[in-house]
Formats: C-alpha cells, structure tokens, sequence
C-alpha cells in the first residue's frame, strides 16, 4: 500500500511576467544555493513547449557541516552552512530569498513545513 502527502502545489507561472527562483541543494560535501530569475520568452523565439527562459542572478556555496553520509548529525552545524550558502547567494543576486526548492537525498528523508 502507498503512503497518500498532501503536497503544495506551485500556482502557474503567467506567461508575461517574471519570477524568482530559489534553489538549496544540500549534500555530504556542499551545500549550494541559486537563485535565478524566469523571464518570459518572446513570441517567435525558438523554445518550443516553453514560456520562460532562465537567468541565474546567484550563486552561493559552501562546504557541509554537520552533515554525515548523507543525514544531518548536527543540526546547528548544517544550519550554519545553509544560511551562509543562502546569504551569499542573496547578495550576489540582490534579492532575498523568501521561498526555496530543496534537493536532498539519503536514506529516511522527512520534512517539516513551517
């Protein structure tokens, strides 16, 4: 038997206006937050199927702490690690960060929606 999740849905992005993008992609090794913007694709150009073009406007990065095969060992640690990736994300791209997509994996993963 599977397991029913209520997810959040994303509403449909509008085909005339922009939006921004956050990534956190947490790992073993790194952590690594971007930030880009979709723009909307001018009629006629050559992305079919498509809306919206992507423009990175940052990137931040920095080396894992707190983390060990994959599973958080502490979490003030990784906190720290995450923020400071985020932050320097933020300044390079000269927006705040509100809302974020994270990619994680490992073995027992749960979340927490707050």
């Amino acid at each position: 038997m599977g397991v029913s999740v209520n997810l959040p849905r994303m509403r449909p992005l509008s085909a005339r206006k922009s939006a921004i993008l956050s990534v956190l992609d947490v790992g073993t090794s790194k952590i690594v937050c971007l930030v880009a913007r979709l723009d909307p694709i001018e009629p006629g150009q050559p992305q079919r199927g498509r809306t919206h073009g992507c423009r990175i406007l940052g990137i931040g990065h920095q080396r894992s702490r707190g983390m060990k095969a994959g599973q958080v060992v502490d979490m003030e640690e990784a906190e720290t690690a995450i923020r400071l990736a985020v932050d320097a994300a933020e300044r390079m791209a000269g927006v705040q960060v509100d809302n974020v997509i994270v990619c994680a994996s490992g073995g027992r993963i749960s979340s927490q929606h707050f």
